[in-house]
């Protein structure tokens, strides 16, 4: 409710400036519709997506088949439970959506048309959630493959059938391909003017409700095996040892890699032997770079401008959410499961496990991201030399965003992996720590900019002091994304550097105000917790 007020009152300063109010109530309902929609597709993420799987992890889930429950029950009540914060907080929504209604420029029927997309969008996130939570048992790789599915649905199926096969979204091939997109969804939605056909909407609710049903069917045929320790077939024995010895590397070279690792830091060995990360990375990345090539000898006069900024911002995007879901993730569960306090009564510093950590991050996705920045470079070349000549080079909008893109991704990507490493000693899981990272080094920073550049918009309109053009807003985001990180990670080094013992205790409950006031002799008390305390106490 507070974000969708803000985003309310947001537009209605933005918009209310320059336009009529029959034309500020249809911006403020696309606006308010495309919150609810982020709201609707994050709601499997942050409800349904481990509830079935951390009770497979710690083995409680046999015990609800020992009543008189069935599977659909445990699904069920799984979703009710997870998600009633979720609905609340959008049936929350629904009142201040309906404000538009008072000012025009939407009818009734397009109002009722959004609320019932809403609602099944959010199922569809929910039964997508429950299905991968019943299937995957680690939960950091049931979230990644849950938010790529969703940024397929959403993302994919338009560039699918509009980038390669060539067909306009408003032709009725489409309504049919786009059954299952949230996206297409909520451009039935929110087109202004409003002439979606009938027919379309109720083929595309029809899809979505459809996709999610297979998905609850999913989890119920899933979660009634799930709970059983039965072991494979021999084929699926089979697999399991290729891709482990795909993962692993052969045994020669695992052993040869495994003794030099050891020899210059034993944490970065440990965290490196898994190379199933990088090996993913680097065939989606080979895959796009051929499919890029490819399209630039078939059509010389791609790609657009619009399509290189956004390509831009969406593959940086998710590396650094894929990287913000791992730079938890060793610490946290070290810590959970007591090994972080036998590894500090090794010979080992705190600076090696911490250099450990960065060097195995560093080899996973370093190479991956100056990969990811020579293919945008060569999207600009092509771009620039097919759409105008390079005598608009220095001069173009896309050219100097590029140039701060340059500076803001490195910056944000190095934070988010340093950040990360903190938030998994802090935090209870390290799911919990990727959310805190990814709010504080992708989100906060977009609202300041938004919130910065309002402010100077109508300074601006009042006063004639600050001058708001493209140059203005480009340094702005910069500044917004960058100034922050730089914050964060002075404060990560610092914590990491001096509290990072402390940290790692389990059993010590600090309090807020003892960050600021804690004399040097202090004894470090346990927490009040049944508990045995750790042995490194007292």
């Amino acid at each position: 409710m507070t974000f969708g007020l803000a985003v309310f009152v947001f537009t209605y300063l933005l918009v209310g400036q320059w336009a009529a109010l029959t034309r500020m109530g249809s911006n403020i309902f696309a606006a308010l519709g495309a919150f609810g929609l982020m709201y609707a597709l994050l709601a499997g993420p942050l409800a349904t997506v481990d509830c079935i799987s951390r009770e497979r992890r710690e083995g409680t889930l046999g015990l609800m088949f020992l009543t008189n429950l069935h599977s659909y029950d445990v699904v069920l009540g799984k979703i009710a439970v997870a998600s009633l914060d979720m609905i609340l907080g959008l049936l929350a929504v629904l009142p201040l959506l309906a404000l538009p209604l008072l000012m025009g420029g939407i009818t009734l029927l397009q109002f009722a048309r959004l609320v019932l997309a809403l609602g099944n969008v959010t199922f569809l996130s929910l039964a997508l959630g429950i299905c991968v939570s019943c299937i995957i048992t680690n939960g950091r790789a049931g979230l990644a493959i849950l938010v790529g599915s969703i940024l397929w649905l959403t993302f994919g199926a338009p560039f699918l059938v509009e980038g390669i096969g060539n067909v306009a979204h408003n032709s009725a091939a489409s309504a049919f391909l786009y059954m299952a997109c949230p996206l297409y969804t909520f451009e039935l939605c929110l087109s202004i003017p409003f002439r979606a056909p009938a027919w379309k909407f109720w083929l595309n609710m029809g899809g979505l409700q459809a996709l999610a049903w297979v998905g609850l069917t999913v989890a119920c045929w899933r979660t009634a095996k799930s709970w059983r320790d039965v072991p494979g077939s021999a084929f699926v024995q089979r697999c399991r040892q290729r891709i482990e010895k795909w993962r692993r590397g052969p045994p020669k070279t695992r052993i040869q890699w495994g003794r030099l690792m050891m020899d210059r830091n034993p944490i970065s060995w440990l965290e490196g032997r898994d190379r199933l990360q990088e090996r993913i990375l680097w065939a989606l990345f080979l895959c796009i770079a051929i499919f890029f090539a490819c399209k630039r000898l078939y059509s010389p006069t791609w790609p657009t401008d619009g399509f290189v900024v956004l390509w831009a911002w969406l593959a940086h995007s998710v590396l650094c959410f894929w990287i913000a879901l791992q730079s938890p993730r060793r610490l946290a569960d070290d810590k959970q499961s007591g090994a972080l306090e036998i590894l500090l009564c090794t010979p080992l510093s705190t600076h090696s496990i911490i250099r450990g950590n960065m060097q195995a991050l560093q080899r996973r996705y370093g190479r991956v991201f100056f990969g990811l920045l020579m293919l945008d470079a060569f999207l600009l070349y092509a771009h620039f030399s097919s759409d105008g000549g390079w005598d608009r080079f220095l001069n173009d909008d896309t050219f100097q965003l590029s140039l701060w893109a340059l500076i803001v991704f490195p910056v944000q990507t190095y934070t988010l992996a340093r950040l990360g490493l903190l938030h998994g000693l802090i935090q209870p899981n390290s799911l919990r720590g990727s959310f805190v990272s990814i709010w504080k080094v992708g989100l906060l920073p977009w609202i300041s900019f938004f919130v910065f550049v309002l402010a100077c918009d109508i300074a601006s309109r009042r006063f004639k002091i600050i001058k708001v053009n493209d140059t203005f807003a480009y340094t702005s985001w910069a500044g917004a994304h960058v100034l922050p990180c730089v914050i964060f990670l002075m404060r990560a080094n610092r914590r990491l550097k001096h509290e990072f013992r402390t940290l790692a205790l389990p059993s010590v409950h600090q309090h807020w105000w003892q960050r600021f006031h804690w004399p040097r002799n202090a004894v470090l008390l346990p927490a009040p917790t049944h508990k045995r305390a750790s042995p490194l106490v007292g």
